[in-house]
């Protein structure tokens, strides 16, 4: 087997199962699929010690299938934890043109002053709902006006930390890289008519943009906020 492939892995993730999808490139329906169930909760430690055991045992069953290696993998959860919170944050320049790096700055103040109150959250995914520009509303991003004041309208989608902790420590284990966790309570909205008993067809579809509000850090931890690695879709 080689380390090389052409698609993307995804894991979804419920209260007593775990489904791995392969996605081929280019494809939004999975190319090969397993599942299995687990035992309660990830929160006991010997429960955390079976689910990491059947893991390791399913995806290697998977790579035997498909003849590589799973080095990465993209991660929606279905939890009771779901929350949604809206958080506005604002400023005052001297007159300015409106650029990325201003919006970029205030989100991650945001995010920083989000953190500082919730400390048992994790932020999953980030919405901007509405840009008030000098008293002016914008649903989406204005390129190089002036401006002197602007406040966003921000929602964060949470999940809780604990949770969160648990899975990146059980696919570490696993050695796999996770690339990104998505809410599947958030992501599900944007299925319209399509199924999605495994979880990773509305994770794939939300990761291809299917919310033109929503943007993407590298890492949304209460550590470090890190720069986007992917651009608000409405700056293209």
């Amino acid at each position: 087997m080689n380390n090389s492939n052409n698609g993307e892995f995804y894991f979804g993730i419920t209260d007593t199962q775990i489904y791995i999808c392969f996605f081929e490139e280019g494809k939004n329906e999975f190319e090969q699929t397993l599942d299995f169930e687990i035992p309660d909760n990830l929160s006991n430690k010997l429960n955390f010690k079976i689910v990491q055991n059947l893991l390791k045992e399913n995806i290697r069953k998977l790579e035997k299938d498909l003849g590589f290696f799973l080095n990465s993998g993209n991660i929606s959860i279905k939890s009771k934890s779901y929350q949604s919170i809206t958080f506005s944050i604002k400023n005052i320049f001297d007159e300015n043109k409106l650029n990325e790096k201003i919006i970029v700055n205030l989100i991650q103040g945001a995010i920083q002053q989000f953190y500082k109150i919730e400390k048992n959250l994790y932020i999953a995914h980030i919405l901007i709902n509405k840009y008030i520009i000098d008293e002016k509303v914008y649903d989406f991003f204005p390129k190089n006006i002036d401006f002197k004041k602007i406040i966003l309208e921000i929602e964060f989608i949470c999940l809780d930390n604990n949770l969160i902790n648990k899975v990146k420590s059980l696919f570490q284990e696993c050695k796999i890289d996770v690339k990104n966790i998505i809410s599947f309570d958030y992501a599900k909205k944007f299925l319209n008519q399509d199924k999605d008993y495994t979880l990773c067809v509305s994770a794939k579809k939300i990761l291809n943009g299917a919310n033109q509000s929503e943007i993407y850090f590298m890492d949304i931890s209460p550590k470090k906020p890190s720069l986007f690695h992917k651009i608000f879709n409405f700056f293209d």
